[in-house]
C-alpha cells in the first residue's frame, strides 16, 4: 500500500490529495510543519511527499527542506501552488511535479501515479514489476517466474527499496537509513550479507542487483546487458 504525506494546513489542499489518492488505495498522512513533515518521511517511508507551498516557504525553505537526505534518496515531491509562487519550485529545489491550486483532483491523481510509476515501476499502485521479477507490495511477496521467493523481512524491505530506486546507486550507509533505520549501530556488512542473500535468492536467471564499486549497490535499470565483470558479485 503506497503513502502520501501531504505537507499542508490548508484542509481543502488536504481534501483534494485524499480524493486523488482514495481511488487507488493509497494512504494520506498530513503534516502541519516542515520538521514534522521530515519526521514522518524517516519513519513513514512514503512513495510521495505532496508540498503545499501555501503553508509559507520561502524557495530558499523550499530548497532547504528537499535537500534532507532521507526524502531526497527515497521520495518523489510534487507541490501544490498559485501562479504567483511557481518561482519558488526552480530547478535546484528537486520538486518533480507540481500542480495549480484550486486543486483539480482528477489532474493530481494522474501526476501521482506518473510519480509514482516512475520510481517503483508500480503500475497499480501494488506491484513492482522488473522482468521476471514482482513484488506485490500490499500482501509483502515476492516472486520470480512466478514462483514464490522466501526472503526475510529486511530482505524483502532492502530489495523493495532498491527496486523502488532502479538505476539509482546508493551507499551502504544510507541503505543501512533506509531500511534498518537511523538508530541502527550495526555494520556496513549487514548490507553485504542481506544482498548476497538476495542475490542467491532471485538470481538464478538474472541478474538484478548490481554492485558499484568504491559505492555500494544498485538495482538494474534495463535488462538484457548486465555486467558480467567479477566485480559485480
Amino acid at each position: 500500500m503506497q503513502r502520501i504525506l501531504v505537507l499542508t494546513r490548508d484542509g481543502e489542499h488536504l481534501r483534494s490529495v485524499e480524493a486523488a489518492a482514495r481511488p487507488d488505495g493509497r494512504v494520506v498522512r498530513a503534516e502541519p510543519s516542515a520538521e514534522g513533515a521530515l519526521i514522518a518521511v524517516r519513519d513513514w517511508r512514503p512513495a510521495v511527499v505532496v508540498l503545499d507551498l501555501s503553508i509559507g516557504l520561502t524557495a530558499g525553505g523550499v530548497a532547504a527542506l528537499l535537500r534532507d537526505e532521507a526524502l531526497a534518496e527515497s521520495t518523489a515531491v510534487i507541490a501544490i501552488a498559485t501562479p504567483s509562487q511557481l518561482a519558488l519550485i526552480g530547478p535546484g529545489t528537486q520538486v518533480d511535479d507540481f500542480v495549480l491550486s484550486p486543486v483539480d483532483d482528477i489532474e493530481l491523481r494522474l501526476r501521482l501515479s506518473r510519480l509514482i510509476w516512475e520510481r517503483t515501476g508500480a503500475t497499480d499502485g501494488s506491484m513492482i514489476r522488473h522482468g521476471a521479477l514482482v513484488i506485490d507490495l500490499e500482501r509483502y511477496k515476492v516472486t520470480v517466474d512466478s514462483e514464490v521467493v522466501d526472503l526475510t523481512y529486511k530482505e524483502y524491505e532492502l530489495l523493495r527499496f532498491l527496486a523502488s530506486n532502479p538505476g539509482k546507486p546508493f551507499t551502504r550507509e544510507v541503505l543501512l537509513n533506509q531500511v534498518w533505520g537511523y538508530d541502527y549501530y550495526g555494520g556496513s556488512r549487514t548490507v553485504d550479507v542481506h544482498i548476497r542473500r538476495i542475490r542467491a535468492k532471485i538470481e538464478s536467471r538474472e541478474q538484478y542487483i548490481d554492485t558499484v564499486r568504491n559505492v555500494g549497490y544498485r538495482f538494474i535499470e534495463v535488462f538484457g546487458a548486465p555486467p558480467t565483470s567479477a566485480d559485480n558479485r
